[in-house]
């Protein structure tokens, strides 16, 4: 393996890059060759090597950045980056943590994974979520090791595991989880990137090697093959890993600055869990009567007060503009809602902190568009239901009701049902 061309594909393809989708409740802002990402409860600075170190009015700049929204900052810097990064860094207040080896191998080093036996070796989180045994056990292998190239909870926030694309792989040894880790597919580059492993056993890599080498039906989301990955490690996890064929590119440490306060502990927008997700569907079926079906109308018993409308296609926006200032009103501090989209992925969202300059978008929209679209209070103590085949909207619920039905009715036309 070229160590040095490995390098310069590195930096060229990772450093700075911007992902076609941002994670869930993540902002991404380009200021010259910095890549900020905002995630709420943190963010990052990322940028590709620099000719010279910046100096200290652009290091203060992302400082700044951070400080306006009360988010922890983390800069990574590399070996081979200037001289003098590190202390400008210091000199706005940034704190160095341990230095780690940047290690890289060729995938096709390690062999295919093997066949699992039901209480060892090495199995997939995909498919596992809320209360799954051996996620939780990966939960606390993972916070009891590290530093990580990025956290267990950061993996999950992000989107979990995602079939070829990313994916959390356990090790049993009689039944027991003894190791974990997580790594995904940087699409577009040639890397895989390791997220952490909590331990030196690198049978976890067969795992992954299996996203990048998977079935031939499932070679179509592959647009380039994917010869490397890269880890960062130190102590034992750095010598396991050079022992099994790693090799060092470069050394990597990161820097980290924390704003007066308390910063947010839940990002402005998150994936629902599938276990939190699956019990809204089942109250909806159940309390609401919901039963999808492009002939079944109206397919949606809302509890009074409730009013529906009928649709039309040109009228897809405005919709939005009333329902949710309405929805942000009715939503108190450190409150949020759920967005279901019917056999799609849905959301939980703080409205007070999405939909501003500088914020997440909202997730998901009021109007129908093909789909089931829901928004929803936990309790369900109000909400919308569009239905996409009859081509009505519900609002449910006395404070939602109050706070729209005026606009809707000017826009819609009278309710075609209502129950007070």
């Amino acid at each position: 393996m070229d160590l040095g061309g490995v390098l310069a594909l590195h930096d060229a393809q990772l450093r700075g890059r911007v992902p076609e989708w941002p994670p869930p409740g993540a902002v991404v802002e380009r200021d010259g060759p910095f890549v900020r990402t905002h995630y709420g409860t943190h963010g990052t600075v990322e940028h590709r090597p620099l000719p010279r170190p910046p100096g200290a009015g652009p290091v203060r700049r992302q400082r700044a950045a951070f400080a306006l929204r009360g988010e922890p900052a983390h800069w990574k810097v590399y070996g081979h980056d200037p001289a003098g990064l590190g202390d400008e860094l210091a000199a706005a207040g940034f704190t160095a943590g341990p230095r780690r080896s940047l290690l890289a191998a060729a995938l096709d080093l390690f062999g295919p994974p093997r066949r699992a036996e039901p209480g060892a070796g090495v199995h997939t989180l995909t498919g596992g979520g809320d209360g799954d045994p051996w996620w939780e056990a990966a939960r606390t292998l993972a916070a009891a090791s590290g530093p990580h190239a990025s956290a267990l909870a950061d993996f999950e926030a992000d989107g979990g595991c995602l079939w070829g694309k990313r994916d959390a792989a356990v090790l049993l040894e009689r039944g027991e989880v003894v190791a974990a880790g997580w790594a995904e597919v940087a699409r577009g580059t040639d890397f895989l990137l390791i997220g952490g492993m909590t331990g030196p056993r690198t049978e976890l890599l067969g795992a992954w090697r299996a996203m990048v080498e998977p079935p031939e039906h499932y070679h179509r989301h592959l647009h380039r093959p994917v010869p490397y990955c890269v880890a960062e490690a130190a102590g034992e996890l750095r010598t396991g890993l050079l022992a099994a064929g790693f090799a060092e590119l470069s050394t990597v440490r990161t820097y980290s600055w924390d704003p007066p306060g308390h910063p947010a502990t839940d990002r402005p927008v998150g994936l629902i869990g599938r276990r939190a997700e699956d019990l809204l569907w089942d109250r909806l079926e159940h309390e609401f009567g919901f039963g999808p079906g492009t002939r079944n109308f109206p397919g949606f018993a809302a509890p009074a007060p409730c009013a529906t409308w009928r649709l039309t296609s040109t009228l897809t926006d405005e919709l939005d503009l009333v329902v949710r200032p309405a929805l942000r009103a009715l939503t108190g501090p450190g409150e949020r809602l759920a967005w279901l989209d019917w056999q799609h992925t849905g959301y939980t969202f703080d409205p007070r902190r999405v939909g501003s300059p500088g914020a997440p978008d909202w997730p998901g929209e009021v109007y129908p568009n093909g789909d089931y679209f829901l928004y929803l209070h936990p309790d369900l103590a109000f909400g919308t239901f569009g239905h996409p085949w009859e081509e009505t909207l519900t609002v449910f619920g006395a404070p939602l009701l109050t706070a729209v039905e005026g606009e809707l009715t000017a826009l819609l036309g009278a309710p075609v049902r209502r129950r007070d």
